[in-house]
């Protein structure tokens, strides 16, 4: 894979490819996206989903992120895990 051609935009295209024809596709609120690059994503759609995913570059950890959503990744932090209490976290 000279200049990383197949993983450019990440390892979802592969995915895709390796799992076709073998996956069902879910009601958009079970996995919603954009917590990490979209400031519109609705609150309600965040607390009634599965699974919330902060793709992007803002992700809740970096002192990029958007604030807003940085309380449903927060509220699942162990800050007194030792691996953790090395990183720029607060409480």
């Amino acid at each position: 894979n000279e200049g990383r051609t197949l993983w450019k935009l990440g390892t979802l295209p592969p995915g895709l490819i390796t799992f076709y024809g073998l996956t069902q596709p879910l009601d958009k609120s079970w996995h919603v996206l954009g917590l990490g690059y979209n400031p519109t994503v609705d609150r309600s759609e965040i607390e009634n989903a599965a699974v919330v995913h902060y793709n992007g570059n803002m992700k809740p950890w970096l002192d990029i992120a958007m604030t807003k959503y940085r309380p449903y990744w927060t509220k699942y932090i162990k800050y007194d895990h030792p691996m953790l209490k090395t990183c720029k976290l607060s409480e």
